[in-house]
């Protein structure tokens, strides 16, 4: 599952997407940005920084009718996920979207490429049993809405996931959704700078650095992944982010070591290994 590119790519990738998270915690709780205000940087961000590649390249942007789609998912995943932790605690918002996100891809693996292998499954079950060991510490304010919220954004980003295993070049595919994003977004940012909502320059610098860095290159990377993993297994491996984001605050943010934690690391771990035993199955042509 970790040969050749992908035992460079996925490393970058989870603790790419870790950091976003970390960015996005220090951000909104020291209320430095508006949560929507930096969920429009840093897609914008992105959007500039992959166009100017391409154009470094002498590449044609190409965004077009393909995009849509994927861009729809990212969009509907960022709007829910700027939201969705107002109306849940982030402990439980943190379990729902990774449970969301695996069961959408385990469903994806089944309807296009038949029985998800049990061992994978068993895999699934104990790492999500470590995500909600570590969620159990302050699962914080549960409502419905906070649910259905993360939940949608669960789903969204299984379906973004699913859309990059047919999308040609990992980049170009990245780009166009992100372009289409951009286009989407650019008034409604542009709105809420307006409005007065909480905004600061180190704010907007973290949005800024989120979405060159570890937004665009990596959500190009993730792409990547999309050519060895199986749908099931890239929803498997994703639930190793709480637990680095977690080792993250520990280490940077001063928050506690705890014994959920390593509960928790172990239980993601193992269910790591299970997932891992089955080798990835080549994508068939049909998926394509």
């Amino acid at each position: 599952m970790t040969s050749g590119p992908l035992a460079l790519l996925l490393p970058f990738v989870l603790l790419s997407f870790a950091a976003n998270s970390l960015i996005t915690r220090h951000v909104v709780d020291q209320e430095l940005l508006d949560a929507g205000l930096l969920t429009g940087v840093r897609f914008l961000s992105g959007a500039v920084v992959l166009v100017a590649l391409a154009v470094l390249r002498r590449e044609r942007v190409v965004a077009g009718r393909r995009h849509v789609l994927p861009a729809l998912w990212l969009g509907l995943y960022a709007v829910c996920i700027s939201y969705g932790y107002g109306y849940i605690g982030a402990a439980a918002g943190t379990f729902v979207f990774y449970a969301s996100v695996l069961l959408t891809l385990v469903a994806y693996d089944r309807v296009r490429t038949g029985p998800v292998p049990a061992r994978r499954l068993a895999g699934g079950a104990v790492a999500l049993a470590g995500i909600a060991v570590l969620a159990s510490s302050s699962a914080g304010e549960v409502s419905l809405l906070g649910v259905l919220l993360l939940a949608a954004t669960g789903i969204a980003w299984g379906l973004y996931t699913a859309a990059g295993r047919g999308a040609g070049d990992p980049r170009v595919a990245t780009t166009g959704a992100f372009v289409v994003l951009a286009l989407v977004l650019l008034l409604p940012t542009a709105g809420l700078a307006a409005a007065g909502v909480p905004t600061s320059g180190e704010g907007l610098a973290w949005g800024v650095v989120m979405g060159a860095g570890t937004t665009a290159f990596a959500y190009v990377a993730w792409y990547a992944c999309q050519r060895t993993l199986t749908a099931s297994q890239a929803g498997l491996v994703q639930l190793v982010i709480p637990v680095l984001t977690t080792v993250g605050a520990v280490l940077l943010l001063g928050e506690p070591l705890t014994g959920r934690l390593l509960v928790a690391a172990v239980l993601v771990g193992l269910g790591m290994q299970l997932g891992r035993a089955v080798p990835a199955r080549p994508v068939p042509a049909a998926a394509r």
